[in-house]
């Protein structure tokens, strides 16, 4: 019982809260990172952009990802408890 309760932990909810982060931290680089350019490069908001919208969009494909393969795990156990065969009499 305590292994499926670990399996869930580390196969579900850890990657949802891994991708939580990535977000976040996508977030937060495009709220505060400091637009100072250099000589090659003077304008350095598209990359700040383009740089958080990668991240945000990796965080939200691996919760999603995540979030499927629980639902289809959870609906292939509640199908194999309806299809089993009841013991004989």
């Amino acid at each position: 019982m305590t292994s499926e309760r670990v399996r869930a932990v580390l196969g579900v909810w850890m990657p949802m809260v891994v991708g939580l982060g990535i977000m976040a931290t996508s977030v937060n680089f495009y709220l505060t990172a400091p637009l100072i350019g250099g000589f090659l490069e003077p304008e350095l908001e598209p990359w700040r952009l383009v740089c958080s919208a990668g991240a945000f969009f990796v965080g939200g494909v691996m919760i999603l990802s995540t979030y499927g393969r629980y639902k289809k795990a959870k609906q292939a156990k509640m199908e194999a408890v309806v299809e089993a065969p009841s013991p004989p009499r």
